[in-house]
Order: C-alpha cells, then sequence, then structure tokens
C-alpha cells in the first residue's frame, strides 16, 4: 500500500478503537468491577437519591402524619421566605459559618505544627488533642452546660475569683451566640487538627533540609514553603469544616434545648428544620427546608472549590 493510500484509508473513531481493543480478559473484569460496586450503588440509591427525590417532591405538599400528602405547589417556599424564624436560622447559621470556621481552620494549623515538632510526650498531647474528636455530642453538650451554668458554673466560678460579675453564657442572648461558637469550635478542632498534621507529614524532610542549608529561617520556610504546600489539605478542611457549620444541630440542640428562651439568638437551618418536622410535624414545610439548606451548602461549596481551583491555578 502506498503512501497516498494510506493518508486516504478513513480513520476510526478512538472509540471504535477502544471497543476494537478490549480483551476478554478486561471485558470480564469490568463485569466483575461493576459487580463489586453494586452494593454500594445499591446502598446509595436506596438510601440517598431515593431519600433525597421524595424530599424534593414532598416539599411541594402538605404531608401529613400518615404519609397522607395534597399538593400545594409552591406555598411552602413562598411561607419559608417571608418566615421571620427563617431569617433568623439563616442569620445565625452565617454567623456560625463566619465566626467558627476561620478560627476552627487556623487553630488546627497551629495545634498541628506544634504536635508535628519533636517534643516530649508528643503520643500524650495528640491523644488528649483528640478526645473531642471520639466523644459523643450529648457528653460534650452536657460537660459545658456544667461549665457554663451562670449560678455554680466553674466558668463564672473562675470570673468571681477575680472579681468579674457572672455572665449568663446559656441565657444572655447577647452572648449565647459566643458561648455556641466555643463549643463547635472546640468539638471541631481535633478532626480538623488530625488532617493537617498527616498533610503536614507528607512533606518531604529534603525539602526541609535545603532549606536550613540555604540558610531560610523556619518563619520565611512556613510562608514560603509550608503553607503554599499545605493549600489543597487546607482548602479541604476549609471545605469541610464550612459544610459541617452550615448544617450544624446536635451541639445547639442539646446546648440550649427544645424550648429555649434564647431561640432567635442561637435557631441553625437544621434545628428549624428538626422542629418543624418532629415538634410542629409540618414534614411538607420541614421537606422545603431541608431543600434550602441543600441548595445553599451546594451553591457556597461550588463557590469555595471555584476559588480553591483559581488559586491553585495562580
Amino acid at each position: 500500500m502506498s503512501y497516498s493510500d494510506e493518508a486516504a484509508s478513513p480513520q476510526l473513531p478512538a472509540r471504535e478503537v477502544q471497543k476494537k481493543s478490549l480483551t476478554k480478559l478486561e471485558k470480564e473484569e469490568r463485569f466483575w468491577g461493576w459487580i463489586m460496586i453494586m452494593p454500594l450503588l445499591a446502598g446509595l440509591i436506596v438510601f440517598y437519591f431515593t431519600p433525597f427525590f421524595q424530599n424534593v417532591f414532598y416539599s411541594f405538599t402538605d404531608l401529613g402524619e400518615f404519609q397522607i400528602w395534597t399538593t400545594i405547589s409552591l406555598d411552602n417556599y413562598i411561607n419559608l421566605f417571608s418566615d421571620d424564624e427563617f431569617r433568623s436560622a439563616i442569620y445565625n447559621t452565617l454567623a456560625y459559618v463566619f465566626i467558627c470556621v476561620p478560627i476552627i481552620t487556623v487553630l488546627s494549623l497551629l495545634l498541628a505544627i506544634g504536635l508535628n515538632q519533636a517534643i516530649r510526650g508528643q503520643w500524650l498531647f495528640r491523644t488528649l488533642l483528640f478526645l473531642p474528636a471520639v466523644t459523643m455530642p450529648a457528653a460534650i453538650a452536657m460537660v459545658w452546660q456544667w461549665l457554663m451554668n451562670r449560678n455554680f458554673g466553674l466558668i463564672n466560678q473562675i470570673l468571681a475569683f477575680f472579681d468579674l460579675p457572672a455572665i449568663g453564657w446559656l441565657s444572655d442572648p447577647d452572648v449565647v451566640r459566643l458561648s455556641a461558637s466555643l463549643v463547635i469550635i472546640w468539638s471541631a478542632i481535633a478532626l480538623k487538627m488530625i488532617i493537617l498534621l498527616a498533610g503536614l507529614q507528607g512533606i518531604p524532610k529534603q525539602i526541609y533540609e535545603a532549606m536550613s542549608l540555604d540558610g531560610i529561617s523556619k518563619l520565611r520556610g512556613f510562608w514560603s514553603i509550608t503553607l503554599p504546600l499545605m493549600i489543597p489539605t487546607l482548602f479541604f478542611v476549609l471545605v469541610i469544616s464550612f459544610i459541617e457549620t452550615l448544617q450544624i444541630f446536635d451541639v445547639v440542640y442539646l446546648l440550649f434545648g427544645s424550648s429555649s428562651m434564647v431561640d432567635d439568638q442561637t435557631m441553625t437551618i437544621a434545628y428549624l428544620f428538626y422542629k418543624y418536622a418532629f415538634i410542629y410535624h409540618e414534614k411538607g414545610y420541614a421537606s422545603a427546608i431541608a431543600v434550602v439548606i441543600f441548595v445553599i451548602t451546594m451553591v457556597l461549596t461550588l463557590l469555595q472549590i471555584w476559588i480553591g481551583k483559581r488559586l491553585k491555578a495562580q
């Protein structure tokens, strides 16, 4: 065959070439691969995707206690965005996000850097700092309720020792949001610290050896070498902290209870969903709240991912 014949011969599409190139062994591997992921795929469909689409459907209905529903179109969403309680929950949730997420990220990084040093008793410090991550939220709330009690709490006892007035950590409307933020930060730092510690230990030691040979100080090396290499891990911690705080429920509910006098200052979106679903039994309205939580979380998370990609490209 001449060169011109070869040039004139039609080229097969890449997809057809790939299909023809699959051997019997590759086809069997692909088949068994699908078989292996079928249990997980079935679990996702049954326990995640199906309830999600059911929830979206129910958000357009007036759902009763025995799954009896009537379609009411967009009434749930119209009522939701005109609800003062919902606006208050949005404000409180975003306040928790803007207060807690930066502090969680910074403190977790500082603790991870400290635990990455060769210090005596390192294993003990790591164990003690990781304890909040494996402690039940109910236990955390009970301990902090005792610490923040206005009459006999340890924190107010310390303030009294210095002749300072007692503070209503769980009852003063001007303070309760900061009190909840303190507990959220304390309980969230441990896991983020471990993730960042793993990221720090993944940086090759040869880089630091070269840095010391070049006479670069540790502070300059942190800003010029460590921090840029930690950006992917930091961004991951930032995203999961953001999602967790945006959906916070257990700490607020356990600290203040379901009949608190400071609901306007502590109510979160997830707490509002629980209130309408299981206290007021307005499940259609609660479904609309759940959809709004999902949309807000998805939009803001995608925005963070976009910003992270732009920073990485730069």
